[in-house]
């Protein structure tokens, strides 16, 4: 015969509880304001101009000068179909800084081309910002970084083996 017994429960005391209350309060707080005083800026909305203080142009000694430190390596383009069936060119590369400054902000302009080689669609865009990225520091010299940059609403008969990019701003420290 099988005998059954019960064994009263088993509280907590009462000094565990208000601790483990304590605890979560804090850590909840916590969080709260790591959230609100993190001080990261919303990231522009699409289509918006963004701009980098100090950024170099072509005509600037300066720009001219480093713009030949700075190489663009592996420019891959792809195509990736959205779930509203937009079309975007995908463009990917490793940017290289063979100068001997770290580089903050490299802008550049790309250039696509459909099958019978006619400008299809041209885009300005930075590869590298400031405060952007994984690791939101500036290229130090003799870096690799890779870099994406995207196009939206892309012809049909464009040509991902036909594509131009130019470096047009710089801003190095």
């Amino acid at each position: 015969m099988v005998e059954f017994r019960s064994e009263p429960q088993k509280t907590l005391p009462k000094v565990k509880l208000i601790t483990a209350i304590a605890a979560c309060i804090v850590l909840l707080g916590a969080i709260y304001l790591f959230v609100r005083h993190q001080g990261a800026a919303p990231p522009p909305a699409p289509g918006a101009s963004v701009s980098v203080p100090g950024l170099l142009r072509p005509g600037n000694t300066d720009f001219e000068y480093y713009k030949n430190r700075i190489r663009i390596e592996n420019v891959k383009a792809t195509l990736g179909v959205s779930f509203s069936n937009t079309r975007t060119a995908m463009i990917s590369g490793t940017i290289v800084n063979d100068g001997s400054r770290r580089l903050e902000a490299l802008e550049m302009h790309i250039t696509l081309y459909d099958m019978w080689g006619k400008l299809s669609r041209e885009r300005t865009a930075f590869a590298l910002r400031p405060g952007t990225g994984f690791s939101k520091k500036p290229m130090e010299p003799l870096e690799k970084r890779a870099f994406t940059i995207s196009i939206e609403s892309v012809e049909y008969y464009w040509n991902p083996k036909q594509i131009a990019y130019e470096i047009t701003g710089l801003k190095f420290q």
